[in-house]
């Protein structure tokens, strides 16, 4: 059976009477739901200490070491011996620790390591105690630089790739010890070590763009993948709890109750409005916790994250890494895109005829936010395509703000792109207002264009 309701002529379609008391109900339920609560907690930790985590990451890790503990790793033999015939000494405790935990089973131990010295020892007897899984590696110095050559026993049982690490292991231990010995600085050594690489053929102007650019490909491919899952995250549980709670009142007909004294628009957007406070207020209290922690780690342990943002890794410290101007941006943002999916959401639930129905209109709205989450994550590869996407929601609600941080995009072509996000919201809120009532009140099978645009005509 079909109730549908024609809105009588007096009635103001737009009418928020009852707002107030649905957004303190609806976030009353969503403070005493288990799961948003777990992961509000979640989010604000981390945004609170994912700085912190990126410069403990980052500090103390440096690539000489890190190619030191990769190569050990993958050094398939028994007993491992390193003579070196250059002037530069090596020791034992140049080795990167590494502890047994770490290393797969059946791979090279730290303590498996044995370093000779020039004189130490005589590598043709070296030579002649090899085992079926031991490999010795011979750094020396020769007329352009210096060489690792990796030998085995003739009757080996140890592989070419494992030699291979073998040789770069030594060799990376070496050039550690010779900078180190050449009173290079941490910072030198890193610089030196980073080499030059090939940059992009571009253009003049492209170049000139390039110039402008606020943060590095490295770091725009951490903040986009940062903000695309805080989105991802926050728009799947916003448009899920109002699917889920619009379809309840539904099926319990306590909408039909609802709707005696409050407002059709009043019911859906005092849901969205409740979530999104819920949302919103996870995040300052996330920012406010990152700030406290940035301050205690600056003035407690004389430790400067600032530069923490650069590295070009899964970054959800957006919000205090780009100053005011980043925070308003990817706020205001986050704001309208749960808008948007929140009101999309309550739509699709009121046109749900059945509680399995729900399934259906949840899938729309998670299929629209794995659309923005990867589309943004393939363009943030492709300079070319950045503009573009920046224009197109659901797209644009991951890629504009980041794209405008970055340098990526102008002033201009970021309010264009909020400008269309909020025409379309806007279209959105005009077409719930027409519909809300008459779909609450249909008995509608699932949540199709069809059925949604028929409620629109009553």
């Amino acid at each position: 059976m079909t109730r549908q309701v024609k809105n009588s002529s007096r009635e103001n379609i737009y009418s928020l009477k009852g707002f107030g008391h649905v957004f303190r109900f609806t976030l009353m339920q969503t403070l005493k739901n288990k799961s948003f609560l777990i992961s509000a907690i979640v989010m604000i930790l981390m945004i609170m200490f994912m700085k912190p985590l990126m410069y403990l990451m980052n500090s103390g890790t440096d690539a000489t070491k890190r190619s030191l503990e990769d190569h050990l790793q993958n050094i398939e033999a028994e007993k491992l011996y390193i003579y070196n015939e250059t002037d530069f000494e090596l020791s034992r405790i140049d080795i990167t620790p590494q502890m047994d935990k770490d290393i797969k089973a059946g791979f090279l131990k730290p303590d498996a390591v044995t370093v000779y010295n020039k004189n130490d020892a005589d590598p043709d007897e070296l030579m002649a105690k090899l085992g079926p899984k031991d490999i010795l590696v011979v750094v020396k110095a020769t007329a352009t630089g210096y060489s690792s050559d990796a030998v085995r026993a003739d009757t080996s049982d140890v592989q070419v790739s494992s030699m291979d690490h073998a040789a770069n292991y030594a060799k990376n231990l070496f050039e550690a010890q010779r900078k180190r010995e050449m009173k290079l600085d941490e910072k030198t050594i890193q610089s030196i070590n980073s080499g030059v690489s090939k940059g992009d053929v571009v253009t003049s102007a492209e170049y000139a763009d390039e110039k402008s650019h606020t943060i590095s490909k490295a770091e725009l491919s951490g903040v986009t993948l940062g903000f695309a899952m805080l989105i991802m995250i926050v728009a799947s549980l916003a448009g899920s709890y109002v699917i889920s709670s619009v379809n309840e009142e539904k099926q319990s007909k306590l909408a039909e109750s609802l709707l005696v004294s409050v407002r059709p628009m009043a019911l859906l957007m005092g849901k969205v409005v409740g979530m999104l406070t819920f949302v919103a207020t996870t995040v300052i209290v996330g920012v406010g916790g990152a700030m406290i922690v940035d301050v205690v780690m600056k003035n407690g342990f004389n430790v400067d994250m600032s530069a923490a943002s650069s590295q070009g890794s899964f970054n959800l410290a957006i919000f205090t890494s780009y100053g005011v101007t980043g925070f308003i941006v990817f706020f205001v943002e986050l704001i309208i895109t749960l808008l948007s999916f929140g009101v999309l959401a309550g739509v699709l639930g009121s046109a749900c005829g059945k509680t399995e129905d729900q399934q259906s209109a949840t899938g729309i709205v998670t299929m629209l936010v794995m659309v923005a989450y990867l589309v943004s994550m393939l363009g943030v590869g492709q300079e070319s395509m950045i503009l573009k996407i920046a224009l197109i929601p659901p797209v644009s609600y991951v890629m504009a703000p980041v794209a405008y941080v970055s340098g990526r995009i102008g002033l201009p072509v970021f309010l264009g792109s909020l400008a269309i996000q909020i025409a379309i919201l806007v279209a959105m809120v005009i077409l719930a207002a027409k519909t809300y009532r008459n779909l609450l009140l249909m008995d509608a099978s699932k949540p199709k264009l069809a059925t949604i645009f028929k409620a629109a005509k009553y």
